[in-house]
């Protein structure tokens, strides 16, 4: 299938996650961020649409998810709209070395039944599990006054998320949101102290 934003036209099987709302928010978030020269990772890369906008706005941009095809996908699509970025297999940072100024994340967020597990979309049975591994491990890979953004669903729990983010020495703050019909959608940029 085909995506298209402005000037960026993806192209993405039916295996790697599609770019919906939540990656068009994170999308208009990032388009406002001064991000020229500096280094950026996207953690969940899919298509590679959010690292192609970064690419587009000057940085040097790693990409990396757990799905294989979604790595070989977000390096076509990168190559087809004339950018350059670095592509990683990864499970979360299990294959990243180095340290990031910015570190993007559009997780599986959405709280699902035992037994579901689908990548794209299953944060299991909270909604958080993945979220948690992510915040976790956050902290070895950002540089000084390093920033997170990442994207959740009004049923992951904001509050929840805002506190782990806190728990790690972050300074957190919501940078945009989104009601659509069965959920609000919100950006959090979490930053260094």
């Amino acid at each position: 299938m085909k995506f298209y934003h402005g000037e960026i036209q993806l192209e993405v099987p039916e295996n790697v996650y599609y770019p919906r709302e939540d990656s068009i928010l994170m999308a208009k978030a990032l388009e406002n961020l001064e991000i020229k020269g500096k280094s950026v990772l996207e953690v969940g890369c899919g298509s590679g649409f959010l690292s192609i906008i970064a690419a587009k706005n000057g940085a040097h941009v790693t990409a990396v998810d757990i799905n294989a095809e979604a790595v070989k996908t977000a390096k076509a699509n990168a190559e087809a709209n004339g950018c350059n970025i670095e592509t990683i297999q990864s499970d979360l940072f299990s294959s990243v070395k180095g340290r990031f100024d910015l570190i993007i994340f559009n997780p599986p967020y959405l709280p699902v039944e035992a037994g579901e597990n689908d990548p794209t979309y299953a944060g299991g049975k909270s909604g958080r599990e993945v979220i948690e591994r992510f915040i976790n491990m956050t902290n070895g890979h950002l540089k000084p006054n390093g920033r997170v953004l990442i994207v959740i669903s009004s049923l992951t729990g904001e509050k929840e998320i805002v506190e782990l983010l806190k728990k790690t020495g972050m300074t957190v703050s919501i940078i945009a949101r989104e009601k659509i019909p069965w959920e609000e959608l919100i950006v959090i940029e979490a930053s260094q102290s």
